[in-house]
């Protein structure tokens, strides 16, 4: 093989006019594709704005499916952290656990909702899946005292996109689901809303509302339930938990009901876990690292509480609740003396969620700390301060979000006729 050198002298009597004028625009599509599915996510989106080619390119399905299939392999460390609606000095806020810049950006977007609109709801968020957020855009009238008309919109903070649903006359206490779906190597995409009354008596059936992405339409359904059935007025309280594509409640008496808001069926009853106290309500119901969860607090409210979280082992042949961790909080330390002294004499106001991924880590709020467990290290870490008390004991202004390796897109409603 011949091995062709440039002497040093030629290259200083070549001049840049000798050289071909190439720009990145004249990088065929597959080159600038590869080039621009390495950059950050944020980034990516900026490069949208640089010429229709790019934006073209970008917002094409089959971009979205490469970024997915790079980027699969980390979808364990994919940045995540806590929603928390709070309500400070007349005014309605939302907090992050996370510093990320795009966390701390979709908390910017809704707080500037807040300050535009004081008039709204004061739960503006209602429900989360994936990385998509279903909020109350304003209440356009109301009717009675139990009765009025709402506007809901499903949100995607990272890209702003949004969709308006039709107006929806509902209870005003009526509590909502919200999944999403996606088909063919994530290029197709739906969702619905399931709007639930409330009621207060046993019930085989009751009457639900759900949007349909596919239609753009509400439409009514019966749905029937097993006998007996009474939601949990605390339960009721939450908005339900998407797991293998039903969206979950639990009972009066512990145990899980899942609905499908594609058939308006209820397709699945999950019976508690042996151990779960019957004086004593869940605290949370989420999904960990893709597994169904519940915990409850047991024992009296100071030091010595006791927290048990049980893991639903869900297989084609057998599903049981395991007892995945069982821990008393005046065992847990911090790296922090003072801090582990504090929360030895502050009582536990409610567990706000599970960490999407490690299966050791839970989130509590305790006075005005929002802190984090590790169930198996027994330790304890602050992670942010909500500077004044707030209504937690419910901890239904909570909700997950989890950054994606690719934003998802929101599906237009059908136009209409």
């Amino acid at each position: 093989m011949d091995v062709v050198r440039c002497s040093s002298s030629l290259l200083q009597r070549l001049s840049i006019d000798d050289l071909p004028r190439l720009s990145i625009d004249d990088l065929p599509d597959c080159l600038l594709i590869e080039i621009l599915t390495q950059l950050p996510l944020k980034s990516i989106f900026q490069c949208k704005c640089v010429s229709r080619r790019w934006c073209s390119l970008i917002s094409a399905p089959s971009f979205a499916y490469i970024v997915h299939r790079l980027r699969s392999s980390s979808i364990l460390q994919r940045p995540s952290t806590l929603l928390i609606s709070n309500y400070i000095d007349g005014v309605r806020k939302v907090l992050m656990t996370s510093e990320e810049p795009e966390f701390r950006s979709l908390a910017s977007l809704i707080n500037q909702y807040y300050v535009n609109n004081r008039s709204v709801s004061l739960d503006i968020v209602h429900a989360s899946c994936h990385d998509l957020l279903l909020c109350t855009q304003k209440k356009l009238k109301m009717f009675s005292a139990v009765v009025c008309d709402v506007e809901y919109y499903v949100l995607n903070p990272i890209t702003r996109q949004s969709i308006t649903l039709p107006p929806l006359r509902r209870p005003s206490n009526a509590k909502i689901g919200f999944i999403f779906r996606c088909y063919h190597d994530q290029q197709q995409f739906s969702y619905r809303v399931m709007c639930i009354p409330k009621f207060e008596y046993e019930s085989s059936e009751f009457k639900v509302d759900i949007f349909s992405s596919d239609t753009g339409k509400w439409s009514e359904s019966v749905v029937s339930c097993p006998p007996g059935f009474h939601f949990s007025g605390y339960a009721h309280s939450y908005a339900g938990v998407p797991y293998q594509g039903l969206l979950f409640w639990w009972s009066l008496d512990g145990h899980l009901v899942g609905f499908d808001p594609y058939t308006s069926k209820c397709c699945r009853v999950i019976y508690k876990p042996e151990g779960l106290a019957p004086n004593r309500r869940i605290q949370r119901l989420g999904v960990c690292n893709g597994a169904l969860r519940i915990c409850q607090l047991a024992g009296p409210p100071y030091a010595d509480d006791e927290l048990l979280v049980w893991e639903l082992k869900d297989h084609d042949t057998e599903c049981k609740w395991s007892l995945e961790h069982k821990v008393y909080f005046n065992q847990m330390g911090a790296e922090n003396p003072w801090l582990t002294d504090y929360l030895k004499h502050i009582s536990i106001e409610s567990v706000l969620g599970y960490h999407p991924y490690d299966r050791d880590v839970v989130y509590l709020i305790r006075a005005t700390m929002v802190v984090s467990l590790n169930l198996r290290r027994k330790t304890v870490e602050m992670v942010c301060d909500i500077q004044r008390p707030s209504p937690f004991y419910k901890a239904s202004n909570v909700f997950d979000f989890v950054l994606p390796c690719w934003p998802t897109p929101i599906p237009s409603s059908p136009l209409k006729e």
